[in-house]
């Protein structure tokens, strides 16, 4: 259950942190143990690691659910006294002290620093019928939408790690899970990847790429490069193909990024204007190796480095 909690909005923190995904919160400890007046402000609670099904590769939980996890995040952020709230930021603007944070309700937010830990987006296929069927059984979170398809036929498509384990959960669900893969093999931890192959309900298509999708009112087949089979006919799909930076906030305030439109960052997880760090997914730090111990670690050497530094 999300605790709410409602702050002046003439107060000026020392530090504003933008997302409250994994990374997010791990910044907040951290700003909070190092007695920094601390916001954190989104949309939306827990970014990419609620929609986890299960998390088997983090130190201390031999498995874990992406929501228990972060529930137990911000439980540990809130008994700290961080602040959180849940609001859109339109718009980030540097000032003469520090940054001005413009929310939807046109309400601003004044604070000394800024953390941004937001993320990635879903890449989409870019398919026909993907947009006009989105909704209409074309998905992008098996956690979110899974049991709208219970008894039915359905596929994921992508050979990652959510891939995977998007398959697996929805074999608890589904009749029938098809995994439809571009290349000719899976990319996921071999941990899911052996659960995957003992899983009777799950079929693996390996060199099946996706030319469009089906239906009017909703999704009734999926158009695939596979000679054996040019058309499978599924009641649900859910592309998991991997993610991109999240880009809200880079162009406008021109801060630095890659050819890729990740966030620069230097060895402190600084970016390229005074003042402004940046942490997890969205930054080119940790060899872009997106999991949560990067993204923790990252935002707790930005935080050190804001706390110890005028």
């Amino acid at each position: 259950m999300q605790m709410i909690q409602y702050h002046c909005m003439n107060e000026i923190y020392d530090l504003v942190i933008v997302g409250m995904g994994f990374a997010g919160y791990s910044g907040a400890i951290y700003a909070a143990r190092y007695g920094l007046k601390t916001l954190i402000i989104g949309e939306v609670f827990g970014g990419q690691t609620v929609e986890a099904h299960l998390i088997g590769n983090y130190p201390g939980f031999e498995e874990i659910t992406g929501i228990e996890l972060m529930q137990r995040v911000q439980q540990q952020t809130l008994k700290l006294g961080v602040t959180e709230l849940y609001e859109r930021v339109e718009h980030l603007e540097k000032t003469i002290s520090g940054f001005t944070l413009t929310l939807k309700s046109r309400q601003t937010i004044q604070t000394k620093k800024v953390l941004l830990t937001i993320g990635k987006t879903r890449r989409k296929l870019n398919v026909p019928g993907e947009k006009e069927l989105y909704g209409k059984g074309v998905t992008y979170c098996a956690t979110c939408d899974g049991y709208f398809f219970k008894g039915q036929e359905v596929a994921v498509i992508g050979g990652g790690d959510s891939a995977v384990t998007s398959a697996l959960f929805l074999s608890g669900i589904c009749s029938k899970v098809h995994i439809l893969v571009r290349g000719d093999q899976l990319r996921a931890e071999k941990y899911w990847i052996d659960k995957l192959n003992s899983n009777p309900k799950i079929t693996l298509h390996l060199n099946t790429g996706i030319e469009r999708f089906n239906g009017t009112d909703h999704l009734e087949s999926v158009s695939t490069t596979n000679p054996d089979f040019k058309t499978l006919d599924i009641q649900g799909a859910f592309i998991e193909v991997g993610h991109e930076p999240n880009k809200i906030f880079t162009e406008s305030i021109g801060v630095a990024t890659d050819e890729q439109g990740f966030i620069i960052v230097d060895k402190t997880q600084k970016t390229s204007i005074d003042g402004l760090y940046a942490a997890g997914d969205s930054t080119n730090a940790s060899n872009k190796f997106a999991q949560l111990l990067t993204a923790a670690a990252e935002a707790a050497i930005a935080v050190e480095a804001m706390a110890t530094t005028n």
